[in-house]
């Protein structure tokens, strides 16, 4: 049997396939035993900057260690290395020889092969295993995991590793109260005892929300507030990122539900966007995974909250379907002076006076982001003027110049939308 391995074959044979074929014609015919089986692995598993956290301290299955890996000679899968924003070496395609051994000086050696299988980058992995040592291949594959994610902070999925972090108290958090309550009533309802429902039903126990609502009305906040109370819980939580070269793509949520699996704890994952990952020709994976056919089971429970700013951009297919979305919250713009006067009481901090409650009045109706605009750019003019006290005037000019602003912003787009000339 014979591959055509070149860049001209426009054989629909999968990648995976090519490799395995090449696995079973060159490597397995060298070896002195006959045991080995191909396997798929994790991405993870050929990322240079979390090998070399592997040490001998680091035990595998109780008795191996990782000594490190080296390139196998295979002209048909060249090396090819992506490298993260501080120039360090991560996923790495081709063929490299791992090497295993154990206490008692026993030596196992394991093939991987990886390659790109898109334009966009994603990669496809396999391992040729022994038999014999599938127990410490699989302590390999999951110590891969927790190297790269520590459980002691958020873990990024995609974009820098510190995009994210929980800082906000949900105490901070400006909702109306009984959307705020029943909110954080959901999540902690399903964490606590909805887990335990969905496995008496035989369901897997993934469960999704999302919130809508326009540009600034605190979606981000509310995640970031979330995730700092599962933290504090010591459960498990992860941020996926578009903020990189590979923007809104499948893989990313593929990846975060196999974390969420292998952590066995209780694990919110953020998706902010929702709809830019249901724009493109992935999503009917994407939907395949909101059904709940293409997520890994965690028997702790997942959490998936997703955002956006268009609902209507998300079809009815989503949006519609039963068990796709679960609950959908609609984040408003703020409805009451009582709200309106927290958020600015919190932005301008002790430059607050009584008779700032006249600004708050006209902020109802706008969300959260205006409002901390407001202050920012009154306090900001403030020092420019070298004056100490923030004056009414001050702060309702300011909020004149912003909603000015929005006005001759939503002007001009009508009229480009219209097609007037400008």
């Amino acid at each position: 049997m014979s591959f055509d391995f070149s860049p001209n074959n426009a054989s629909p044979v999968l990648k995976t396939d090519l490799m395995s074929a090449w696995i079973v014609e060159n490597w397995i015919p060298q070896q002195d035993r006959d045991d080995y089986i191909t396997v798929i692995t994790a991405e993870i598993c050929v990322n240079g900057v979390m090998l070399a956290k592997f040490n001998d301290e680091i035990k595998l299955a109780d008795t191996f260690v990782f000594k490190g890996y080296e390139p196998h000679e295979n002209p048909e899968f060249l090396p090819i290395f992506d490298h993260n924003y501080q120039g360090e070496l991560v996923t790495q395609t081709g063929t490299y020889l791992y090497h295993f051994e154990e206490d008692g000086g026993e030596k196992f050696d394991v093939l991987v092969m990886s390659a790109y299988y898109t334009d966009d980058h994603e990669v496809a992995v396999i391992a040729s295993v022994p038999k014999a040592y599938m127990k410490a291949w699989g302590a390999f594959t999951q110590t891969c995991q927790r190297l790269a994610y520590p459980e002691s902070k958020v873990i990024v999925i995609g974009g820098n590793t510190n995009s994210f972090e929980p800082k906000v108290d949900w105490d901070e958090i400006i909702l109306p109260t009984d959307l705020k309550e029943e909110i954080l009533k959901d999540v902690e309802a399903f964490f606590e005892r909805g887990v335990g429902i969905y496995k008496r039903l035989n369901l897997n126990p993934f469960r999704k929300l999302l919130f809508a609502g326009v540009p600034g009305t605190g979606k981000s906040m509310l995640c970031n507030a979330l995730a700092k109370r599962i933290i504090e819980k010591d459960y498990q939580a992860i941020y996926i990122s578009s903020a990189d070269s590979d923007g809104s793509s499948f893989w990313k949520i593929q990846r975060a539900l196999y974390v969420a699996a292998d952590s066995k704890k209780p694990t919110l994952i953020i998706l902010e966007e929702l709809d830019a990952y249901l724009s493109n020709d992935e999503k009917a994976l994407i939907l395949n995974v909101l059904d709940g056919s293409e997520s890994f089971e965690n028997d702790a429970g997942t959490l998936l909250i997703s955002t956006t700013n268009y609902p209507e951009a998300i079809d009815e297919r989503v949006m519609k379907r039963p068990g796709r979305l679960d609950r959908i919250f609609i984040i408003p713009e703020t409805r009451t002076v009582g709200d309106a006067e927290l958020m600015l009481k919190k932005y301008v901090g002790e430059m607050w006076q009584d008779d700032h409650i006249a600004v708050a009045e006209k902020l109802v109706g706008y969300p959260g982001a205006f409002i901390r605009e407001v202050a920012i750019y009154a306090l900001t003019q403030l020092v420019n003027e070298e004056e100490e006290a923030l004056t009414l005037d001050r702060l309702d000019s300011s909020f004149n110049r912003l909603r000015n602003q929005i006005e001759e912003r939503d002007e001009f787009v009508l009229r480009r939308t219209m097609g007037y000339k400008l």
